[in-house]
């Protein structure tokens, strides 16, 4: 593959930022900022990365406004959003994207009873079962399982070993990562004198359209009903989403969270890595949950929280300095009790004679 070189003015109007700093430095490839060389592109978005910054050996570096006027020995290529306009710049270096070819490839199993659109494909060990719909441009990689009577929608990309069980469905432009398993039972049991009695898990699971799905990330089938993931949500690898929780359109769930049953998640709330959603709640639109968080009660619309159980920034503070006021409260408490003291010594000194 030919070798592909820009300048760093070309860069800074791909990326829509503002070039200080040389204009002709040449540009063949992308890499961090410990990392670089004389012909590569980096970026910084953390200002903790400063010091890298100062010794980068990278020709252009893209930044936020910032560190703007700071660096005058570099050559910078200043931005709003430095992660959104590096993304831009990959875009010109990556290799081309991986196309599956239309067709049922050998080993391949599609039921009679299923439908397949226009330029589908299907790759080696997939599955297609009866009665299912896959629509127009998508693709089933190798060693994917679609359940019987499921429906897929048009240009969808469903990576290898992916399992989407019975009856679920799927939209339009939909991503889902190796390995997730969309349609699992949720956790439905009962303990009784009897033992543990199992609950049929009846429903489905609904993923609309532009919607992105990590690897291993299992989505629970509904009790009954759906469990629902609308429009836009990305969700991460790793994450748990169980029976009959509604998901808001553009939310994002990062790895390793988890969100128990019949919880209703806003559109454009955040859960944090590790950050876990008790049952039964509802997360209003635009909150943000900080990693590592337990939610046990509803979240109002933009609220960010914090800590186990989750609570707002201002109140975690309080609590986490509380003990450290007490003490400065105990010692100087301690110390008027000395003057006190002192002073009654003196009093009583002073009468005496």
């Amino acid at each position: 593959m030919e070798k592909k070189t820009f300048t760093a003015e070309e860069i800074a109007k791909i990326a829509g930022g503002q070039l200080a700093g040389n204009p002709s430095a040449r540009i063949s490839g992308i890499a961090s900022l410990r990392d670089a060389g004389p012909e590569d592109l980096s970026f910084l978005s953390n200002r903790k990365y400063c010091s890298s910054l100062e010794t980068t050996k990278a020709a252009a570096v893209i930044a936020g406004k910032d560190v703007a006027g700071r660096y005058p020995n570099k050559t910078l290529i200043i931005c709003e959003n430095p992660n959104i306009a590096f993304s831009k710049a990959i875009a010109l270096f990556a290799p081309p994207a991986v196309k599956f070819p239309p067709g049922i490839a050998p080993g391949a199993y599609v039921s009679p009873s299923a439908k397949l659109g226009a330029g589908v494909h299907v790759g080696h060990n997939a599955v297609i079962e009866d009665g299912a719909c896959v629509g127009d441009g998508t693709s089933i990689c190798a060693g994917a399982y679609v359940g019987h009577e499921c429906r897929i929608g048009c240009s969808t990309l469903i990576y290898p070993n992916v399992c989407i069980r019975e009856r679920c469905i799927v939209g339009d432009r939909v991503v889902i990562h190796c390995g997730a398993v969309i349609g699992a039972d949720g956790f439905g049991f009962e303990a009784g004198p009897a033992g543990i009695v199992k609950i049929e898990q009846v429903g489905i699971v609904e993923i609309q359209s532009d919607v992105e799905i990590g690897a291993n990330t299992t989505i629970d089938r509904a009790r009954f009903g759906k469990t629902l993931l609308k429009r836009g949500v990305k969700v991460d690898n790793l994450v748990q989403i169980a029976h009959n929780v509604v998901v808001g359109e553009f939310s994002m769930l990062i790895g390793q969270s988890g969100v128990a049953g019949s919880t209703e998640i806003g559109r454009g709330a955040i859960l944090a890595a590790q950050g876990g959603i008790a049952g039964h709640l509802h997360i209003g639109d635009g909150a943000k949950i900080a990693g590592q968080s337990g939610v046990t009660k509803d979240i109002a619309p933009g609220q960010a929280v914090v800590g186990t159980p989750a609570e707002t920034p201002k109140e975690f503070m309080e609590r986490v300095g509380l003990p450290g006021k007490l003490r400065k409260a105990s010692q100087t408490i301690a110390a008027l009790e000395k003057r006190i003291a002192d002073i009654e010594n003196e009093m009583a000194r002073l009468k005496g004679a």
